[in-house]
C-alpha cells in the first residue's frame, strides 16, 4: 500500500515528538516513508486566530509542528482577527492584536463571521483557499511539490537609534510573472506571553485562560507604503529581477526587535493565491 504523503507529514512530526531528537534533516525520513522536499518553492500557513478562541492553540500547534519538520520551508502567520474570539474582554484579554491587514485578510477570505480557527496554505486549496487545520498538512505538501515561478530575498537592517526598519527585497521570476503579481511585505513577532484560552488545559486540572501562554508568529502588520496587497510588480519576464526598499518605524510600538521577522508574500491579487513567500529575521 502506497502511503500518502499527507500520512508521511504526520508520521514525521510524531517521529519528531515522541523520540526527543533536535532535528530532522531533509529528506525527512520515518519507517519507510520519505517526505522529500523538491526546488525552492515555499509555503504560508496564515493561521486566523484569537486569545479568547479555546480550540485555536490546538491549529497554532499543527502549523507549528509543520514549520518544525520542513524548516524553514513553511512560514506561518497568526493573524489575530474578528470580533467574536479577537476583541478585548475584561482585564485579562485587554490587548488588542488585530491589525488592520489582519482584518482585511479575514474579511476578504473567511468573512466577518467565519469561524476560527481556520486557515490558508498558500491561499490555495482544491476546495477553496479556507482550510480547516487538520486539512493543513496534506495541502502544504501539494504546495511543496510544485515548481518554484519566483525566489524572494529579504536583507532586513533596524536602526536602534532612530527605530527605523528598513527592507530591502529581491524578487526574480524564474517564470514569467502574471498580469496581477504584487509584493506585501508584513512584520511578525514570536514569543509574545500573554493569555489564551485554551479548551485542552481543564482535561489536566488547569484553567482554560492559560496566562502563561507563548503566542508565536503574530502578524504585527505591514511594511511600507502598501498595506495589506502590497506594490503591484506585473507582467515581468522570466529571469527578471527586481528590488524594493520599505521601511517601518517601530517608535511607540512594543514590538521587540529582536523577536520580529519580515515576511515577503509574492502573490496574485486577483485570483489570490501566493506565488511565493520567505522571511528573514530582523536582528
Amino acid at each position: 500500500m502506497k502511503t500518502t504523503l499527507s500520512t508521511m507529514v504526520i508520521c514525521v512530526m510524531l517521529f519528531m515528538l515522541f523520540t526527543g531528537c533536535d532535528e530532522v534533516a531533509p529528506p525527512y525520513k520515518q519507517s519507510g516513508g520519505i517526505v522529500i522536499v523538491k526546488g525552492t518553492q515555499k509555503v504560508l500557513i496564515e493561521d486566523f486566530t484569537g486569545y479568547r478562541c479555546g480550540n485555536c492553540p490546538a491549529a497554532a500547534k499543527i502549523a507549528s509542528d509543520l514549520h518544525e519538520v520542513y524548516k524553514d520551508k513553511v512560514i506561518v502567520l497568526g493573524i489575530h482577527s474578528g470580533a467574536t474570539f479577537a476583541s478585548p474582554r475584561g482585564k485579562l484579554y485587554a490587548a488588542d492584536f488585530r491589525t488592520q491587514v489582519g482584518e482585511e485578510l479575514l474579511s476578504t477570505f473567511l468573512g466577518l463571521t467565519g469561524g476560527q480557527p481556520n486557515g490558508m496554505v498558500n491561499r490555495s486549496g482544491s476546495n477553496g483557499k479556507i482550510i480547516a487545520p487538520d486539512g493543513w498538512a496534506a495541502q502544504v505538501s501539494t504546495e511543496l511539490e510544485k515548481e518554484a515561478k519566483a525566489s524572494i530575498d529579504l536583507t532586513p537592517k533596524y536602526d536602534s537609534v532612530t527605530q527605523i526598519l528598513t527592507v530591502d527585497v529581491q524578487v526574480k521570476w524564474l517564470s514569467a510573472g502574471g498580469s496581477d503579481d504584487h509584493l506585501a511585505v508584513y512584520l511578525s513577532e514570536d514569543s509574545i506571553i500573554y493569555p489564551q484560552k485554551d479548551y485542552r488545559r481543564p482535561s489536566q486540572g488547569l484553567s482554560e485562560d492559560d496566562t502563561n501562554y507563548v503566542h508565536m508568529h503574530m502578524l504585527r502588520g505591514a511594511i511600507g507604503e502598501f498595506g495589506t496587497w502590497g506594490e503591484q510588480v506585473s507582467s515581468k519576464p522570466a529571469g527578471t529581477s527586481i528590488t524594493k526598499r520599505y521601511t517601518l518605524s517601530f517608535a511607540g510600538k512594543p514590538w521587540r526587535p529582536k523577536y520580529c521577522s519580515v515576511v515577503g508574500i509574492l502573490h496574485d491579487k486577483q485570483e489570490g493565491s501566493v506565488i511565493q513567500v520567505n522571511d528573514a529575521k530582523v536582528k
